[in-house]
């Protein structure tokens, strides 16, 4: 993209930790790409299937058995359901009302003027200026970063069902300190080495699972006790 064109710039730092969500971070270009060709409708169907991967993703990361075939706003409930917006209880019910505008106007918008949602005559023209789908994308940019954020933010082995492993490398480098690492030499100039970490996490996830619940269990009573 050239320096002046548009860019969901929330979302963009919002997810830059999690580069192996691959498809997350497609759905974000395809919108940028979107605005920058000037594709107004195209631009409002990317913009709902921006925030629709947001909502799967949190939840898929939090729910042990995601239904990931329900429709927009359902999901977007159970994002809700699953996700503290602020432990001020009159903050999280304005911050939920104001997302849930933006989800139903985002949700409007596509099914009226997207560009996959039906089709028009040869000589239709869209009323929608770029300013207007700028404006509307920069509300989805927000949203999703905010969403995303906190789902990031107040994520625990408790509620992570869909753990990925740079995401606890204190508890990582925790098991690398008890056990060896595991090398194999392919030929004089290529050694490759598996931490043991790794080789728990790739080989019995549910294992790595319970050992990191009982390790941040221990963290918590040691922070206890010092208190």
């Amino acid at each position: 993209m050239t320096e002046n064109s548009f860019r969901l710039r929330l979302s963009t730092r919002a997810i830059a930790e999690t580069e192996e969500a691959i498809h997350l971070i497609e759905q974000k270009e395809r919108l940028e790409a979107a605005i920058q060709a000037q594709d107004s409708a195209l631009s409002i169907d990317l913009s709902k299937a921006f925030l629709e991967s947001i909502f799967k993703t949190i939840i898929s990361d939090r729910l042990e058995t995601p239904d990931l075939r329900k429709e927009f706003f359902p999901l977007f409930r159970d994002v809700k359901d699953n996700l503290v917006f602020s432990s001020n209880d009159d903050i999280a019910d304005k911050l939920s009302r104001l997302a849930g505008s933006i989800v139903s106007v985002t949700n409007e918008l596509r099914n009226r003027y997207g560009a996959a949602s039906h089709g028009n005559d040869g000589y239709h023209r869209s009323e929608f200026t770029m300013g207007d789908v700028e404006f509307i994308a920069s509300s989805v940019d927000g949203l999703a970063a905010f969403l995303y954020q906190k789902h990031r933010e107040t994520l625990e082995p408790e509620n992570h069902h869909r753990i990925q492993y740079d995401d606890y490398s204190n508890f990582n480098d925790w098991i690398d300190g008890q056990h060896n690492a595991f090398s194999m030499q392919l030929s004089d100039q290529i050694v490759i080495e598996y931490t043991a970490s790794r080789m728990l996490f790739n080989n019995d996830l549910e294992v790595y699972r319970e050992m990191l619940l009982q390790y941040t269990s221990t963290e918590s009573d040691e922070e206890d006790d010092d208190d």
